[in-house]
């Protein structure tokens, strides 16, 4: 994710105005946590992390190029601390409990598009059976959309490949829907 992205994200989550204020809430935000560590702070944020400085000892090193020894100065360095929460969301399986109802949303909405098809197919049959099928698929098309916005502003390639799976069985499930519809 791009810093433009982010700013993007916070805007639209925040409800401020416009990216570019996205982008000044994280410039500052950026800017006071270097100010901190500037003067040798922490700034720990709960459930995320802890941005701190550490102080590395004088010693000798080798140059890569030649393996002749250099002495290296001693220096302060930013260090980041993952918190618990971070920590799992990056060890997170692409088969966690969200991705897997997301799994059987599609799941679900591939039968019922077989059963509107099969009704579409014999226009006799359609009546107060298909019109069910319809608000069933309606209202699922509608609970999924959302899950899958939800997950797509999670950020992270699993969710972009399930969203772009779901938005393909969404996009056939609303043609059959809209052809069944004519037949009412």
């Amino acid at each position: 994710m791009t810093k433009q992205e982010l700013a993007k994200m916070l805007a639209d989550r925040a409800g401020l105005d416009s990216v570019a204020q996205g982008g000044k809430v994280i410039d500052t935000v950026l800017e006071s946590i270097k100010n901190e560590l500037a003067v040798g702070g922490t700034v720990p944020l709960k459930g995320f992390g802890t941005f701190s400085t550490s102080d590395r000892k004088a010693r000798t090193g080798r140059n890569p190029r030649t393996g002749q020894a250099i002495q290296i100065k001693a220096h302060r360095v930013a260090k980041f601390t993952p918190g618990s929460n971070l920590k799992k969301a990056a060890n997170a399986s692409p088969l966690s409990p969200d991705w897997l109802m997301l799994k059987d949303i599609s799941s679900r909405v591939d039968e019922l598009k077989g059963k509107i098809e099969s009704k579409i197919k014999n226009p006799d049959q359609l009546g107060k059976e298909a019109k069910q099928y319809l608000d069933k698929a309606q209202a699922m098309y509608e609970d999924a959309s959302d899950q899958i916005k939800k997950a797509s502003d999670s950020s992270g390639k699993a969710w972009a490949e399930v969203k772009d799976g779901l938005d393909k069985a969404f996009i056939d499930l609303k043609d059959a829907w809209e052809k069944a519809k004519k037949h009412f």
